[in-house]
């Protein structure tokens, strides 16, 4: 049987904000499943969505095009989302 997991389940998995994954289904930017008016993540499909460069990477001390790994406005997002638990 398949795995499915809530945002809240993946977001734990991929060590993201909630709101991350909330932004990137309200974009389309990530594979998932409507069930009634629930969202559900097959995790079969978001391994291979992050193989496939879903999710990109950086090796630390890579330098990026703003100097660093984070920037500023990152970090603002993350904190952002973090505060504004909203729903779908």
């Amino acid at each position: 049987m398949e795995t499915y997991l809530t945002i809240e389940e993946l977001a734990d998995y991929l060590k993201l904000a909630e709101q991350t994954v909330r932004r990137w289904v309200m974009n389309g930017q990530i594979p998932f499943h409507k069930i009634k008016s629930v969202i559900r993540f097959r995790l079969s499909e978001i391994e291979k969505w992050v193989d496939n460069s879903g999710v990109k990477t950086t090796a630390v001390g890579t330098d990026t095009t703003n100097g660093g790994l984070f920037n500023e406005t990152d970090e603002l997002q993350e904190l952002e989302a973090v505060d504004g638990e909203g729903e779908l």
